[in-house]
């Protein structure tokens, strides 16, 4: 019967340590009972780091961040997006602060398409075994346009990539999920992101990395990954408002 006594909000964390602090605890325990759902990023710690708190904590929905294998690729280097021919390859291919207005990620979602991000922490316990860790979905989280301060009066905007840009992404989809439905509980939403999550296989992807300069970089391969680093799988707005909460 506190204050967030009824609230409907989605509480977004970008932050992280080793242990989950007491009072730290006790803040999402007292949020989560009145209805707030936590979504809070897994952590930068790479395939052999694990999860950082408050993310590890089981009623927390936490964020690994995941990438396009394509998300650099406007030169014709396969798998090609033909949206990355809109603007002539000889003036603006690959450019950095260019990229993310020449290209576009092909729908509908393809595993193969995807791949979780070297710097995403895993959840040393494996899926949902305790409270202990609990890694749930993956969004986008590499090279993310967004807004980065301001110079003189003007929103800058920057391309970043950390689990911190995942998190906003499920966040996101958790307000649409509280708009179609506010009766849904935190439980009942961390679980339908979990069933509604579309699967994110290590296949040997490759991706085209971000250049230095106009000349395409060699095709990568990204760290090997399994549910430790993948959770539940790629979780997406249309499948979320779609899932088993609203059946």
């Amino acid at each position: 019967g506190g204050p967030l006594a009824g609230s409907r909000a989605v509480i977004n964390m970008s932050l992280g340590g080793s242990v989950l602090d007491a009072v730290e605890q006790e803040s999402l325990d007292y949020a989560t009972s009145n209805g707030v759902v936590v979504v809070a990023a897994v952590g930068n710690s790479g395939p052999n780091g694990n999860l950082s708190y408050p993310g590890g904590y089981a009623p927390v929905i936490a964020v690994a961040s995941a990438g396009w294998i394509g998300e650099w690729n406007n030169r014709g280097v396969a798998p090609f997006n033909p949206a990355c021919t809109i603007i002539d390859p000889a003036f603006d291919a690959r450019l950095p602060g260019r990229f993310w207005r020449q290209c576009d990620v092909p729908e509908p979602y393809t595993s193969a398409n995807f791949y979780v991000s070297s710097f995403s922490s895993r959840d040393p316990d494996g899926l949902d075994t305790g409270a202990d860790y609990d890694l749930d979905v993956a969004a986008p989280g590499s090279w993310v346009v967004g807004p980065w301060g301001f110079n003189n009066g003007q929103i800058n905007y920057a391309i970043a990539g950390g689990t911190s840009q995942a998190t906003p992404h499920v966040a996101g989809i958790v307000a649409l999920m509280l708009q179609k439905n506010p009766a849904l509980t935190p439980a009942q939403i961390e679980s339908c992101l979990e069933t509604a999550a579309q699967p994110l296989t290590d296949t040997n992807q490759q991706v085209s990395p971000a250049p230095a300069g106009l000349v395409p970089a060699p095709l990568i391969t990204p760290a090997n990954w399994g549910t430790d680093r993948s959770g539940h799988g790629f979780i997406t707005a249309d499948a979320a408002l779609n899932s088993s909460c609203f059946s």
